[in-house]
């Protein structure tokens, strides 16, 4: 299980980071940083620590979800990674985002590369755990 964590973690980090600071989304994304709503993070080695941690706390929450589960999910390990992904992003990124959409003013197009990138990176987890964890 500790594999598959650490996978999971590390494809989910390079992939958000890959998807986030490439120069299209990268000035979309930086385009509305003075929003009220957008808190200023520094960037910087402390940042991404804890980002990092965040995605680790994530990864090893949904892999003891995944050990629960996993005897209910069909044999193939394609039906299986797509259907627990779908599990997360339906768990995580749909109320994350409902909320956001109607209770705060957080700004859209960050919200929509938000909901995106978080949409591709549910995925991952989902796919070390299939491969990890027997």
């Amino acid at each position: 299980m500790i594999t598959a964590i650490i996978v999971a973690t590390i494809g989910w980090f390079i992939t958000a980071m890959v998807l986030f600071f490439n120069p299209l989304v990268g000035k979309i994304y930086a385009s509305e940083e003075n929003h009220p709503a957008v808190k200023q993070l520094p960037k910087n080695a402390s940042t991404m620590g804890t980002i990092a941690l965040a995605v680790l706390i994530q990864c090893i929450l949904w892999a003891i979800v995944y050990v629960w589960v996993k005897d209910a999910l069909p044999a193939s390990a394609v039906t299986r990674t797509f259907l627990f992904g779908t599990v997360l992003f339906l768990t995580k990124m749909i109320p994350r985002d409902i909320d956001r959409l109607l209770l705060t003013t957080y700004p859209r197009k960050r919200m929509f590369i938000e909901f995106a990138i978080g949409a591709v990176c549910c995925y991952i987890p989902a796919f070390s755990y299939v491969y990890f964890i027997h």
